[in-house]
């Protein structure tokens, strides 16, 4: 798996120990608080990385962490064109939101915040 920090909307932080790498890809995400809100690290299996993603849809409020990570597919009758970019889906209605921006698929004007998240002898950390 692989791990990078990003820089993100002005997140300017501390980093945050949310616990170790193995425990998370066994159970392929964890929620914890960092900086006062819920966060999300999750195992992106299309990036062979990990994403940090606030908890929290923005459309109704639903979990969104407990979501699926997935390739978009788009297409229309009879042709497909496989986008290399991973969603996360609410899973209440069915929002997707792109792990890297946390822009929505469907509403380009909602957007959930992701934050960085790296490896350090095994743990994972998120800055918030």
């Amino acid at each position: 798996v692989r791990a990078e920090a990003r820089a993100r909307d002005g997140v300017s932080g501390e980093w945050h120990d949310v616990g170790s790498l193995g425990a998370l890809e066994r159970d392929g995400r964890v929620l914890a608080s960092v900086g006062g809100r819920e966060v999300g690290v999750l195992l992106d299996p299309v990036g062979d990385r990990l994403v940090a993603v606030r908890n929290r849809c923005p459309h109704q409020g639903g979990p969104l962490c407990a979501g699926v990570v997935s390739e978009r597919i788009r297409g229309r009758p009879g042709t497909y064109d496989l986008e290399r970019q991973s969603v996360l889906r609410c899973p209440w209605h069915g929002w997707e939101f792109d792990v890297e921006s946390g822009i929505c698929r469907d509403d380009p004007r909602m957007r959930v915040a992701v934050y960085p998240v790296k490896v350090d002898n095994g743990r994972v950390l998120v800055k918030a």
